[in-house]
């Protein structure tokens, strides 16, 4: 079986074992799992790096639900999380990132990084600036491929995509955009 089948079995069995923990000591509980299970059928058309990363995310909110539960509840649920945490591991490492993507992907943000940090240098600078770093048509170009590779992954990149469309208009605030888009991606 897959690994998204896997998670579908035991958050199955996860709703049927919280079926009977009293609804107002658990306001969150219904709504988290309802979001992992969409989470988890849209995996179904594709299990990719961008649908591991949904899974996880709305995992770590279910855990953060049974958490709040009273602890007897918590811990009649422990065993389901603790299967659901391995099959979400499971899945989250088969689909992850190529480590030299990873790579790429931190050298990118820290040429952004600088050119930020120089933008923000220059705003305190009387007189003649310094030409700024990594231009924006450099930038892009490195994006390219960037932006190619998250896209095959799964991932959407509005930011990025902004720069690749119009490198001339990018700002502070949108290569702020863009190192936190690909923070989120890279973790």
């Amino acid at each position: 079986m897959t690994d998204v089948v896997m998670i579908e079995a035991a958050l199955f069995q996860l709703r049927a074992a919280s079926a009977d923990i009293d609804p107002q000591s658990a306001p969150q509980l219904g709504l988290c799992i309802n979001v992992m299970a969409n989470a988890v059928a849209a995996a179904h058309d594709r299990v990719d790096a961008a649908a591991a990363n949904d899974i996880e995310f709305a995992f770590n909110d279910l855990s953060a639900a049974v958490d709040e539960l009273p602890q007897a509840d918590a811990d009649r649920l422990a065993p389901i999380m603790a299967t659901l945490r391995r099959d979400v591991d499971a899945l989250t490492a088969a689909t992850a990132l190529d480590p030299a993507l990873i790579a790429r992907i931190q050298t990118f943000q820290s040429k952004l990084r600088e050119r930020m940090k120089a933008i923000e240098h220059q705003t305190f600078v009387e007189g003649g600036a310094e030409p700024l770093p990594h231009p924006p048509e450099v930038l892009r170009e490195e994006a390219i491929p960037l932006a190619r590779q998250l896209a095959a992954a799964g991932f959407e990149t509005p930011a990025l995509n902004g720069l690749i469309a119009e490198p001339q208009s990018v700002r502070l605030h949108s290569l702020r955009d863009i190192a936190d888009e690909l923070d989120v991606i890279a973790g």
